[in-house]
């Protein structure tokens, strides 16, 4: 009797218990849900309270039945949404990290359009983050989806940001005439579409056609659009020898460069951006246990014992390493002599004729030149994209020989171009990639700098 009472009273606790944990995971989903909302009525006006709130409701999120799809939508939403907060702010790794994440929820829900978007923006800040190729595949699906979909706007608007953010980076200008003109025709921005066109038209060097697509993007009311129509402008007058117009654009350039920075409000968002990681490592702290500090003491203390350890061999091995880094220099400098683009370089600077045009470099051979000139110069090729990571290959090629003291004659051979157009290149190199209009050094200074 006694016995059945007993299982009787366990069975009522493991109902309570399991109704009361129900209750608990609809209380703290519904929470969520309400700070989302909060979240989504604030980002225009508060970024940084928008952030603490999808912060927040992250958090909820993570206490609640994960397996449930209300569950999983909330959160890629959340996830989502915070991730554009992230990138706004420039914190583009974790960004990216969120929206990946919101992607794979959304694909088992079947939500074609919330799929869409978090592909979108992973696309976004992908492209931002110059990962030109992950930025096109998430780019092409997002495309796909918005095509399926029939949601005209969306695809003219994706087809507009992969022309800019991909064909552009990859030199496909005519590509990006044709996916441009195409998001025009269905509506998309029309001051970013002319914008681009007239930069694509540029590179291409169709110079009429680049001056009347840029003289409309001057139009626009944003001066962050109008800032490089005019410095498109200026650099195709000036390169036509027409100075009083080329003066004039840099003129409007400057005006509409501290305009747009009015805009920006750069300093405002660094403050915001500075709140916001303090508010969010205050909200997650929180949330944690105390015994993650005694880990967390743990850990600093192993890794003071190995680092006085490894301090200890890295004494006794520095003078042995000494010897091997001289050594390895010299046999580096052996290498690069023997490479072919080196010697190739090189026969051309001491003798250039007709028949020493007659020669191909494969793509491997200069590989393994830059690889050299790294290892020669102390990482210059990687310094020189961690200083200015818009340059090309064919930029670092470029730079690497004049870092070499080779001629103007002997590159431009190199790079299978004609002189006057080696010298175009290479202007456009520094005035583009280099920030040329507020560097006054030569394109050899800055190289040679480095």
């Amino acid at each position: 009797m006694v016995s059945s009472k007993r299982h009787i009273i366990l069975w009522i606790l493991a109902v309570a218990t399991f109704f009361c944990s129900c209750q608990y995971h609809l209380r703290q989903l519904e929470k969520a849900k309400e700070l989302y909302q909060q979240g989504l009525e604030l980002s225009t006006d508060n970024s940084v309270a928008a952030a603490e709130s999808y912060s927040q409701a992250l958090l909820l999120l993570d206490r609640c039945d994960q397996t449930l799809p209300e569950v999983r939508r909330l959160k890629g939403q959340v996830e989502d949404q915070l991730g554009t907060r992230y990138w706004k702010h420039g914190l583009k790794e974790e960004a990216l990290r969120l929206h990946l994440d919101a992607v794979e929820l959304f694909r088992p829900l079947h939500d074609s359009t919330l799929l869409m978007n978090a592909l979108r923006n992973a696309g976004r800040v992908a492209a931002s983050l110059h990962e030109v190729d992950q930025a096109k595949q998430y780019y092409d699906e997002s495309l796909a989806i918005a095509i399926r979909l029939n949601d005209t706007g969306s695809a003219n608007d994706l087809l507009l940001e992969i022309a800019r953010d991909v064909a552009m980076e990859q030199g496909a200008y005519e590509k990006v005439i044709e996916m441009v003109a195409q998001a025009l025709a269905g509506g998309a921005r029309p001051d970013l579409c002319h914008l681009t066109l007239g930069m694509a038209h540029y590179y291409l060097e169709n110079d009429p056609l680049a001056i009347g697509y840029l003289n409309q993007a001057t139009q626009s009311d944003k001066a962050g659009v109008r800032m490089p129509a005019y410095q498109g402008l200026y650099l195709i007058y000036e390169l036509q020898g027409d100075y009083p117009m080329a003066l004039q654009c840099f003129e409007k350039y400057n005006e509409n460069m501290m305009q747009a920075h009015k805009e920006q409000r750069n300093e405002e968002m660094q403050r915001i951006k500075t709140d916001y990681e303090l508010q969010v490592q205050k909200s997650t702290m929180q949330s944690e246990q105390k015994l993650k500090s005694v880990y967390l003491y743990l850990v600093v203390g192993l890794l003071l014992v190995a680092l006085l350890g490894t301090l200890l061999l890295l004494r006794q091995k520095t003078l042995k390493n000494k010897l091997k880094d001289e050594e390895s220099q010299r046999q580096l400098e052996v290498a690069l002599k023997k490479n072919k683009v080196f010697v190739t370089a090189l026969a051309l600077a001491e003798q250039i004729t007709a028949s020493t045009v007659d020669f191909n470099l494969e793509e491997k051979e200069w590989n393994d030149y830059l690889e050299l000139i790294d290892m020669v110069y102390g990482d210059f090729t990687k310094k020189l994209m961690e200083r200015y990571p818009t340059l090309t290959k064919t930029d670092l090629q470029i730079c690497s020989l004049t870092r070499q003291g080779f001629s103007n004659q002997v590159i431009s051979i190199m790079m299978n171009l004609q002189t006057n157009s080696y010298a175009r290149r290479k202007y456009r190199i520094k005035q583009e990639k280099m920030n040329g209009a507020l560097d006054e050094r030569s394109f050899e200074e800055i190289i040679n700098e480095i």
